[in-house]
């Protein structure tokens, strides 16, 4: 399944996932019922590092391929 639609999936109406050059950005809607764990264990799997970040009152989670 291709990276993007399988976060898309993970997420579902808690957040909304972008693309962002090799790297992954979710807007989290709904953080009370988001799949925090889940999201980011699969972030780490397809080997990205992961950031959270607050913009404007919104978290975002934020990721970019490990150079290794």
């Amino acid at each position: 399944m291709d990276p993007v639609e399988k976060l898309k999936k993970i997420v579902g109406d808690t957040g909304q996932v972008n693309s962002v050059y090799g790297g992954f950005e979710i807007k989290v809607i709904r953080p009370k019922t988001f799949p925090w764990y889940r999201l980011i264990d699969s972030l780490i799997g397809i080997g990205q590092r992961v950031w959270v970040e607050k913009k404007e009152d919104t978290l975002y989670i934020t990721s970019e391929p490990r150079i290794q």
